[in-house]
């Protein structure tokens, strides 16, 4: 027996929620007991795709977190886009979601899509929800409570944006002192503990993160020739190079001896090669070269395995032979 309207008032405890990670979670709980269906996630819509967040643990269609699908083909987007209505009990009645093929694939029969709006009313991401069983037309009825889930959920994200805006301000006042003597740069434990907290918004809010590492050339060459102290002055212009191609929301860091690392937040794969792009012009203009390597935290990865990521694109790029 599917439920009814009746059954899908919104939990009164998200009200409180300050944290989008566990609004997420709450309101797929809650959806999945008073609205089940085989598949029920919050998604997040980035550089063409859309994006698992969250996804509720009885799941008849074997997608998990950090999954998705591209934007343009998922029927969220035709909802989005075309208008077509956010609760569709039968999808083969619906030319906009009859007609996908991704949809067709999945066995998909009835669909949920709520938008999940940003504070400017742009698109986050979308509440979904498919099944491979048909509804009944009552199922429409719950529209008005499932969008008002939405809703709320926008707000909850922009609380929690702003929170994570002034932390990092915070952050960045706090952490002035944590610095490498002799670049200015930001030390080894800083770059941890920077690391380990960018993370944890990842996870969060879905926020795209990445790191580059830069590998100086020629610095030992530079000191056996003409001492530490040309070498200290080659790493201070260095630093101060990738410092002014960063952003003031970047963390430029000194890893150890020639390395730098620069963590950036909220930055795509496709922004990150950019940036790379321009330090290694901006270094190259300085007389300076390096081998420059990036990755971008994945949904599901850690920075870790980010970092590990960027440093092997380093080393990749230090045996590609130098025109210059």
């Amino acid at each position: 027996m599917h439920p009814q309207s009746s059954a899908v008032a919104p939990p009164p405890q998200l009200a409180t929620m300050t944290s989008f990670e566990d609004a997420c979670r709450l309101v797929l709980d809650h959806l999945q007991t008073h609205v089940p269906m085989g598949f029920w996630t919050v998604s997040r819509v980035i550089e063409g795709r859309q994006v698992y967040l969250e996804v509720a643990p009885d799941n008849d269609l074997g997608l998990a977190v950090g999954g998705g699908t591209a934007w343009k083909d998922s029927l969220c987007h035709a909802m989005w886009v075309t208008g077509a209505p956010s609760v569709a009990p039968d999808i083969s009645r619906v030319p906009a979601y009859s007609a996908n093929s991704a949809a067709r694939a999945l066995g998909v029969a009835s669909y949920v899509g709520i938008p999940v709006h940003n504070s400017d009313r742009t698109l986050f991401g979308t509440i979904c929800g498919l099944d491979r069983e048909a509804r009944p037309e009552s199922f429409s009825e719950l529209a008005p409570l499932l969008e008002l889930l939405g809703q709320l959920l926008g707000v909850v994200r922009e609380l929690d944006g702003r929170a994570v805006s002034l932390a990092r301000r915070l952050e960045l006042t706090l952490q002035e002192s944590e610095t490498d003597p002799l670049t200015g740069l930001r030390n080894r434990r800083s770059w941890r503990h920077a690391c380990r907290t960018e993370e944890a918004r990842h996870h969060r809010l879905g926020d795209h993160a990445s790191i580059v590492v830069i590998d100086l050339d020629g610095v030992e060459q530079v000191e056996d020739r003409d001492g530490h102290a040309a070498g200290d002055a080659l790493l201070r212009r260095a630093a101060r190079v990738v410092r002014a191609s960063s952003r003031r929301t970047d963390v430029v860091a000194r890893r150890d001896g020639d390395e730098l690392a620069v963590l950036c937040p909220q930055t795509t794969a496709s922004q990150v090669a950019v940036y790379t792009d321009r330090i290694r012009s901006e270094l190259a203009a300085a007389g300076l070269s390096a081998g420059i390597g990036a990755a971008t935290l994945e949904r599901a990865g850690t920075m870790v395995k980010t970092e590990a990521a960027a440093e092997a694109a380093t080393y990749a790029d230090k045996r590609r032979p130098r025109t210059c």
